[in-house]
């Protein structure tokens, strides 16, 4: 190491050091001159070995072997949209930890030439903080959010060789490998899990090198072990929540063996079975008895945070089949792992542990829903949904009963609105031969003895005739059934699911619904909200549901422009999920190219926008006409001699849109409707219904 390198820090030879450095003297000229000597000379193979402190010159190993450009600007790689938001998903925890800490040292950073950032653990920027001005500066060499500041993207640098080497780094202008980013100093303190060590992310703190002080380091190795202290509590809160969950995914006689994992796949707790029933499926014992004791992961999570890939842990034994991930407020906390014994009992705990997973929400309101018919399923007693029309009440029964002790019995479903009155009885209780004319010779059983064992899903349960009602509180209140005809009680085991649209209560004071039946259903109520109330699940649905549909029908990949998502965003959807769906079916099978824009999406989604942007006045007592000519038509949107309709007139507005492309291209049907988004056939169906000339 030169004389002038040991004047800026001494970092001690041992590679076992897992302290920070320590700073000691003063920069001077002389110092930084024998540094960038030192690199150059390097560059120019004119010495074989760097001749500054060691951290500095492995650094300078490595990117000189992987070929990084010295002349580079900073990062050469942004992440595209898509997927840093994915890694901003995979690091939920991590800046939920550091958001109140970081915004607590915003305040003390302007002014100082200095910026506090926040990444994962692979180098990607997730947030930055500071002083304006060197925020600013920052872009000149991208340092900025969802840059990639590894070492393989930006050569040595305070992220990337922190990352690198796995402990607090001090980078000082000149040591960085890039010449554009030697003006300015960086120190990085990495944050570890606080349980395994693992490191989750890390803190730097950035700024030109003239502002640069010893206590920088000690300031992010500070922030650090704050953001750690925070990220104690939160995973021992999801041990426990964990812990829990998994009690009541193996609540019963199990004869399988059972590991519990984190987050992270690491194993928290496993029983005495599980490594010799893995054992016997595993290809690579040893790796499984390592990950097993804890030293590695036994499931590796995807970078998403939603889910694992099981791609490699087929060598350990374990399928999809054996995997039964637990969810906390909408969140993968870990997984259930079945060493199974009995291929039934892993089908049924795997149903029971997935029964939630069909309904996609980010809303707070709906996960508290699903918390709450979570914890209901566990026991027998009845539930009553209540929603309107198109809420996904069924996929809330059907979850219900696929998370219950019953999951392995049948679920039966019936429309109390969609049977004549006359057949509701014998469609609920069966009958025998001959109970009235036309009754089949052998008799019939009913839904409740059909779901015997299992659940019964009444919809529509408002619509019960009056008279029938009494005959569905004796079935709940003794669990036997009569069928229409006989007078021999049948014994019946079911658990009952109601659903209805209606206000139930205001049935009863209208006389329409007994009290008694309501008392009898409503022992636990679960109200799901429309849509319109569920912030931002309309385009999360949206995205799901045209995945689905892609799929189902044989699609590549699609997407919605950026308006579409807006228009779905602010559409009240009076026929909520199921009028979503619709809605995104008929466009992915309407449009002929990968982005599906608002010309594909239905009449009343449109014409509803079109309504909430007009005036709510007319913009004029009479039409608008404006002499011909360009200026004309930039001024108004419309061709010359169209005149501007009125504001509440939506039918002129749109044919005066269809007239102005139609002259804009010359009366091109082709490429006419290319610029309105739509298909010709469309086209040619809204001129015929305004009554334009198609052979003009």
């Amino acid at each position: 190491m030169s004389q002038g390198a040991s004047n800026v820090v001494i970092l001690g030879k041992s590679n076992k050091q897992t302290g920070p450095e320590q700073w000691a003297g003063e920069i001077s000229p002389a110092s930084e001159h024998l540094i960038m000597r030192a690199w150059e000379d390097y560059l120019t193979a004119e010495a074989e070995e760097p001749q500054v402190r060691d951290i500095v010159a492995n650094s300078w190993k490595r990117c000189s072997a992987i070929g990084i450009d010295p002349q580079r600007p900073g990062s050469c790689a942004i992440l595209e949209t898509v997927e840093f938001e994915r890694r901003l998903r995979g690091s939920k925890v991590l800046l939920n930890a550091a958001s109140d800490i970081l915004e607590e040292a915003n305040t003390l950073f302007e002014g100082t030439g200095s910026m506090l950032l926040l990444t994962d653990v692979d180098g990607v920027i997730l947030r930055a903080i500071g002083d304006t001005k060197t925020i600013d500066a920052g872009h000149d060499i991208n340092l900025v959010v969802g840059a990639d500041w590894s070492e393989n993207k930006a050569g040595t640098n305070g992220i990337g060789t922190t990352l690198a080497s796995h402990r607090p780094v001090l980078i000082y202008g000149p040591e960085h490998f890039c010449s554009l980013t030697k003006n300015w100093t960086c120190v990085g303190s990495p944050v570890r899990h606080p349980l395994s060590g693992e490191i989750l992310g890390l803190v730097d703190m950035s700024g030109r090198k003239c502002t640069f002080q010893q206590q920088h380091l000690a300031f992010a190795v500070m922030v650090a072990r704050r953001i750690e202290t925070v990220l104690t509590v939160h995973f021992e809160i999801e041990r426990r929540k964990l812990l829990e969950y998994s009690a009541q995914m193996t609540r019963g006689s199990w004869s399988d063996g059972v590991v519990i994992v984190d987050r992270f796949g690491k194993v928290l707790s496993t029983d005495e079975q599980a490594p010799r029933l893995l054992a016997l499926r595993a290809t690579h014992g040893e790796r499984l008895s390592a990950s097993l004791n804890a030293e590695r992961p036994l499931l590796r999570p995807k970078g998403d945070g939603r889910s694992f890939d099981l791609s490699v842990s087929a060598e350990y034994g374990i399928d999809a089949d054996n995997v039964m991930p637990v969810h906390h407020q909408g969140e993968l906390i870990g997984a259930v792992i079945i060493a199974p014994r009995t291929a039934p009992a892993v089908a049924t705990a795997l149903k029971q542990s997935r029964a939630f997973d069909p309904i996609v929400t980010g809303c707070a309101t709906v996960l508290d829903t699903i918390q709450r018919a979570r914890r209901l399923a566990a026991y027998q007693a009845p539930v009553l949904i209540e929603g309107e029309t198109g809420v996904g009440k069924e996929l809330f029964a059907r979850a219900i009963h696929d998370a219950s002790p019953c999951a392995s019995g049948p679920f039966v479903a019936f429309n109390c609105g969609a049977v004549s009155r006359d057949l509701i009885a014998t469609e609920l209780f069966g009958y025998v031969k001959g109970a009235f004319t036309g009754a089949a010779t052998t008799g019939n059983i009913g839904r409740f003895e059909r779901a015997n064992h299992g659940t019964l899903c009444l919809d529509e349960i408002g619509e019960l005739p009056l008279d029938l009602q009494p005959f569905l509180l004796r079935v709940l209140e003794e669990g036997t059934v009569y069928r229409v005809g006989d007078a021999t009680p049948h014994p019946v085991k079911v658990r009952l699911i109601a659903m209805t649209n209606r206000d139930l209560r205001e049935e009863v004071e209208k006389g329409r619904f007994r009290r008694d039946l309501l008392y009898r259903l409503n022992v636990s109520t679960l109200r799901v909200p429309p849509l319109r109330k569920r912030q931002g699940d309309a385009v999360l649905l949206a995205q799901h549901f045209l995945d689905q549909l892609s799929k189902k029908h044989g699609f590549g990949l699609r997407r919605f422009a950026p308006d579409v998502l807006d228009l779905f965003k602010t559409y009240g959807w009076p026929g909520n999920i199921r009028e979503l769906r619709n809605a995104v079916e008929s466009a992915l099978l309407l449009c002929d190219t990968p982005v599906i824009g608002r010309g594909w999406l239905p009449d009343a989604i449109l014409e509803d926008h079109a309504a909430q942007a007009a005036p709510a006045q007319p913009v004029a007592t009479q039409p608008i006409f404006m002499p011909p000519g360009p200026m004309a038509y930039e001024a108004t949107g419309y061709p010359p001699g169209i005149a501007t309709p009125r504001g509440s007139d939506l039918r002129a507005m749109d044919k005066a849109h269809i007239l102005s492309v139609l002259e804009r291209y010359q009366w091109n049907i082709s490429l006419s409707a290319g610029a309105l988004g739509i298909a010709r056939s469309t086209l040619y169906r809204r001129m015929q219904a305004y009554g334009i000339d198609m052979h003009r």
